[in-house]
């Protein structure tokens, strides 16, 4: 009598070949292999500085392209607002497209929530603010004649603020740092 199958050996489970190289793969075939959008977790038809150009920042934010099919490009919109208003606007939107080489013939609409977290971050600058410089005697002497209290201090402090900035941004780069 003959052995009982295992369940992994047989016709119709075969084992997987796995290819072995000979010495080590150089990290950089490996990566231009995997492409530049290797860590994205879905590819957009349109890229996001094409798309940014090509609609403008305020729907960039607010519309996203996830599907270009036989020249038939989905957008994902936040409300049904917005895809009305973009469907109005299909022809220029189709020209401006055109001209970031991106051929679109038709476009449809989905409502959605639009996962912004897929933009790339804004880049945002960190400014020093200089503390407040003292004003010079003649500007001293000129809110003096301001009556109100409340509006005189304002003026004084907000001036203040501007010259110190006026100082500040007027020095060379080296001395900022400091």
């Amino acid at each position: 009598m003959a052995a009982p199958r295992s369940p992994g050996k047989g016709k119709f489970f075969k084992r997987k070949r796995v290819f072995r190289r000979a010495e080590p793969e150089p990290i950089e075939a490996i990566l231009d292999r995997a492409g530049e959008q290797r860590h994205a977790g879905r590819l957009l038809p349109v890229g996001f500085g094409a798309w940014r150009r090509a609609v403008g920042p305020k729907i960039a934010d607010r519309a996203l392209p996830v599907a270009l099919e036989k020249g038939v490009l989905t957008i994902l919109v936040a409300n049904s607002a917005w895809a009305q208003e973009l469907s109005l606007l299909q022809r220029d939107l189709s020209a401006r497209l055109e001209k970031e080489n991106v051929v679109v013939r038709e476009f449809r609409f989905r409502v959605g929530p639009v996962e912004t977290f897929l933009l790339p971050p804004e880049r945002r600058i960190a400014r020093v603010v200089p503390p407040p410089a003292p004003l010079p005697s003649d500007l001293e002497e000129n809110l003096s004649h301001v009556a109100d209290e409340t509006l005189r201090a304002l003026i004084a402090e907000s001036a203040s603020a501007n010259l110190a900035w006026q100082e500040y941004v007027a020095r060379p780069a080296a001395e900022k740092k400091k």
